[in-house]
């Protein structure tokens, strides 16, 4: 069974100290994973970079191209020996910032001119044709595969989305011979198929541009073309309903492999029709950067662990595993089976995973709030004010010396170390809503003007979009028992929860637990990285 080990979003930046520390902690982590040096791989492994290698096309490639080789002898290195490597492009490999225009292909051309082409296939370097077919005898598997360039956006200065043309896949799969049964096909590309989760409708995050580039992102692009400051509107691949009706028509079963949103996640798409195939697309988290959990602007949102994938890759049956890594370079990761699934002829037919980490260590035993909320004096008619009770209590022996607390709250909102009640206007503290919280103990806090509580707020705060709040409960590391409560006297009507993994940003509704007292959501034997958030819908006033 050939491993592929799949990198994606490295962000390369000769000038970012915390890129690089994440990408030695990439190397650390992929020294120490038993799988990617287990001796029945050998000779049969294989290396994907789906994307964003480099942070700007910008970048001088002077000192681009030997920062990415070094790290590509270190990554070989850690595998214990030779690998062959595709490369395929991503919007950052080619725009300012993954974002502003024009087109550059200087950067990708470059590098391939610089790298052994019979020890790394960069793709990218044939625009305007965007499909290439790698060789067989390159990539060794029992499969095709086609390394698709989606970045090409030959016009429009702003833009991180990309193209997927039906035209060049139907030229690279024209020619393949008619076996029985057909061979998989695996398609890598950057840009995805369908939108992953979590972060969609999040905002463009400008943090790093300058003060021209913010204002373009947050306030003029948006007045011309509506929600254009999302994610979703400048990042999913034009074409991609008619990519994805073309796979099927292709009569195979197809493996997609992709990067572009940090966020490891799988998605198993049927054909409906007897001579249609399977498509099976799973994208890799970014192995580069650590990813803001709440997509937020503020500086002190919580983040996750850097990942890369791994894939099992059997004539009849694939395994994904998504690994997430500490970016400080411990010994320590975080595995997840995200996809199993066997080939039967052009189809592909799952297995029951277990999405919960495979190699965690329990450190809580209770991860706990308690949240009221009551009218703002300031804005009574707008926002809630919220006081909180965080109890966390470690599990036997665990290793936990510090738990810090991120909690949501509106940007103009004031934290305070305890509940000052009395208080007739907002007190002046720090506008940090992040509490670090006592272990084995209780922790109690208030936040003035936390939440909204009417549209006309919400409009201000968010945007004219928006329609419920919520409160949460970010446990970082589980617990045996994990509960996020409301108090009812004075909380908003129609109130409903959901439980997300924020690994693969699968969020469910969940039902209430019974109390005359408290809206309660509880969850027993959670996994790390579980947000519980109890919604309301806006008054309109």
């Amino acid at each position: 069974m050939p491993l592929v080990i799949h990198l994606s979003d490295l962000h390369l930046d000769v000038d970012s100290k915390a890129v690089a520390d994440v990408s030695s902690a990439l190397v650390t982590a992929l020294e120490h994973d038993p799988r990617v040096r287990d001796p029945k791989y050998q000779g049969r492994r294989l290396l994907l970079l789906t994307g964003d290698v480099f942070d700007s096309a910008t970048m001088s490639p002077r000192a681009a191209i030997p920062r990415f080789l070094a790290l590509h002898e270190a990554v070989l290195s850690a595998l214990g020996g030779w690998v062959p490597t595709i490369l395929v492009p991503g919007n950052h490999d080619r725009r300012r910032w993954g974002l502003l225009g024009p087109h550059r292909g200087q950067l990708f051309d470059a590098l391939k001119r610089a790298v052994d082409p019979s020890k790394i296939f960069v793709a990218g370097s044939a625009t305007p044709f965007l499909a290439e077919l790698v060789p067989a005898d390159f990539h060794g598997l029992s499969a095709h595969v086609v390394a698709y360039d989606s970045t090409f956006l030959p016009t429009g200065l702003i833009g991180a989305g990309g193209m997927i043309r039906q035209e060049d896949l139907l030229q690279v799969m024209s020619p393949l011979p008619a076996e029985e049964p057909p061979l998989p096909l695996v398609l890598l590309v950057h840009h995805y198929l369908i939108p992953t989760p979590l972060t969609d409708v999040s905002q463009i995050d400008s943090r790093s541009m300058p003060w021209l580039g913010r204002w373009l992102v947050s306030t003029a692009l948006p007045w011309l073309v509506s929600n254009a400051d999302r994610e979703e509107m400048t990042m999913t691949a034009l074409g991609a309903g008619t990519a994805l009706s073309t796979l099927h028509a292709l009569r195979r079963s197809t493996l997609v492999l992709h990067g572009h949103k940090h966020f490891p996640t799988a998605r198993l798409v049927h054909g409906l029709s007897e001579d249609q195939g399977d498509v099976l697309i799973a994208s890799a988290g970014s192995c580069g950067r650590r990813e803001w959990i709440y997509a937020s602007r503020r500086a002190e949102s919580a983040r996750l662990w850097p990942s890369y994938n791994l894939v099992e890759l059997r004539h009849d049956e694939v395994k994904v595993r998504a690994v997430s890594f500490s970016p400080k370079g411990r010994k320590r990761t975080v595995t997840r089976m995200l996809a199993h699934v066997h080939r039967e002829g052009a189809r592909w037919r799952p297995k029951a995973v277990n999405a919960r980490p495979q190699d965690s260590v329990r450190k809580v035993d209770l991860d706990e709030a308690i949240y009221s909320m009551s009218p703002t004096r300031l804005r009574p008619r707008g926002t809630f004010d919220l006081v909180c009770e965080r109890r966390v209590e470690r599990a036997a022996g665990a290793h936990l010396d510090r738990y810090l607390d991120y909690v949501h709250a509106l940007p103009a909102a004031r934290l305070l170390r305890a509940p000052l009640r009395s208080l007739a206007v907002a007190p002046k503290a720090t506008d940090r809503t992040v509490v670090e919280l006592t272990l084995d103990g209780i922790t109690r806090f208030e936040i003035v003007g936390a939440v909204c509580r009417s549209m006309a707020e919400a409009r201000n705060a968010y945007g004219p979009t928006i329609a419920f709040e919520w409160i949460g409960l970010l446990s970082r590391y589980g617990g045996s028992i994990v509960r996020l409560a409301l108090a009812r006297e004075g909380a908003p009507d129609h109130p409903f929860a959901s439980v997300t993994d924020l690994v693969t940003g699968q969020e469910r509704p969940m039902a209430f637990a019974p109390s005359a007292t408290h809206w309660e959501v509880r969850v027993e034997d959670c996994a790390p990285r579980t947000l519980i958030k109890i919604y309301w819908p806006l008054a309109r006033e």
